[in-house]
């Protein structure tokens, strides 16, 4: 049951109780008489003198309760503020994704046969330092297409597909580098105390099997800025594991990049290799999961602009929580069957909403093995008058 704090007027009108019935009962016993007006008064008036104590004592009292309230929450991973869900992480082994380099490949020109070191610093025209992780050499064509890493952690090493860099020092042989179409992605800041407080709920309700299928989504996520993983057992095979990810990318989710997928494998383990955190027997395959827009067609009443932007942010807000409720311990965006009621669920939840007609989708939307669901744009169709 709650325990309720009762406010510091109550205590003092329990203090003021207990202390008239005392006075009058020690009064009683010792043969005095008992003025129960003037008692009052004095316990209970705003001029009394022992009302004064009584006012003075019970905001400390409620103090206390508040205090004692404040570590209750703090026993619990889900109630506790930030720096005990990092002593409850602790405890557990269970600590925050650091932060991580921004990976990828660039294109780089020059004269062919050119040899290329790892460890090659490159820079973008704000300074953001790279530097290449493996040796190459510039290809009869002109080219080659090599690794890099951004030397910071961070999203600061993220770039766009495109984007020139120059060597830090002078290479008279290199022409050009560009970062290939895949981008540079995967930096990410250190996670925070919230993402850390869902891994410790996450561990407690379901423990690691040291290789079942939710264990993959909580290797990934304590490497990995990922947003969503989904496992697939007997991918490829029997013995093999399938293991689709969408990365953190503000709102929506994103594929990850090629890189990404790579650095991932060898996180989990290549196949035939007694490395990473998967079961030595298990073969795994990194999946890039790809977005699948969708765009509801809704009638709206009241039809007015704060109602819609009320049903857009619920829209947006639905679609960031959706999971695949039918395959228990392994519950994922991607793949997910979305049912046009939970989608009118959501709208009417919106505030300002008092009723609309679904349009479309009128049939249940059922995601491919490898989409993951994006909140498109709403087409708000007219008021039937």
């Amino acid at each position: 049951m709650a325990w309720p704090i009762p406010s510091a007027r109550t205590i003092a009108e329990r203090i003021a109780t207990r202390l008239e019935s005392a006075i009058a009962t020690a009064r009683g016993k010792a043969g005095l008489a008992v003025d129960a007006l003037a008692l009052s008064r004095a316990v209970r008036s705003e001029k009394g003198n022992l009302a004064h104590i009584t006012r003075a004592i019970a905001p400390e009292v409620r103090a206390t309760h508040d205090h004692l309230a404040w570590w209750g929450r703090q026993y619990f991973p889900d109630t506790a503020e930030e720096e005990f869900v990092v002593r409850h992480g602790d405890i557990h082994g269970i600590l925050p994704r650091p932060a991580t380099r921004a990976i990828g490949r660039v294109d780089i020109e020059g004269v062919a046969g050119t040899a290329l070191p790892a460890g090659l610093e490159l820079a973008s025209s704000d300074g953001t330092l790279y530097a290449t992780t493996e040796a190459a050499a510039i290809g009869a064509n002109g080219s080659v297409s090599i690794r890099v890493a951004a030397s910071a952690t961070g999203p600061g090493g993220n770039l766009e597909a495109g984007i020139r860099l120059a060597t830090v020092l002078p290479r008279p042989d290199v022409s050009r580098i560009t970062v290939d179409p895949d981008g540079l992605a995967g930096g990410a800041s250190e996670a925070d105390w919230r993402e850390l407080q869902a891994a410790v709920i996450a561990h407690l309700r379901q423990r690691p099997h040291g290789g079942a299928g939710f264990d993959y989504p909580t290797w990934l996520a304590a490497a990995f800025p990922v947003r969503a993983v989904k496992v697939y057992p007997d991918w490829i095979g029997r013995g093999s594991v399938g293991v689709a990810v969408v990365m953190e990318d503000d709102a929506q989710g994103r594929a990850p990049t090629e890189a990404e997928l790579e650095a991932q494998l060898i996180y989990l383990g290549r196949p035939n290799t007694a490395e990473g955190v998967r079961p030595v027997t298990a073969h795994v395959v990194t999946l890039a999961a790809e977005p699948r827009t969708i765009s509801p067609r809704i009638r709206l009443r009241p039809d007015t602009i704060a109602t819609r932007a009320a049903v857009e942010e619920a829209w947006q807000r639905f679609v960031a929580t959706i999971g695949d409720a039918e395959d228990e311990g392994n519950v994922s965006p991607i793949g997910a069957i979305i049912e046009p009621s939970r989608i009118s669920e959501a709208i009417s939840a919106a505030n300002g909403e008092y009723g609309h007609d679904l349009l479309s989708p009128s049939l249940r939307v059922a995601l491919d093995r490898l989409e993951f669901p994006v909140a498109g744009e709403i087409d708000f169709a007219e008021a039937v008058l």
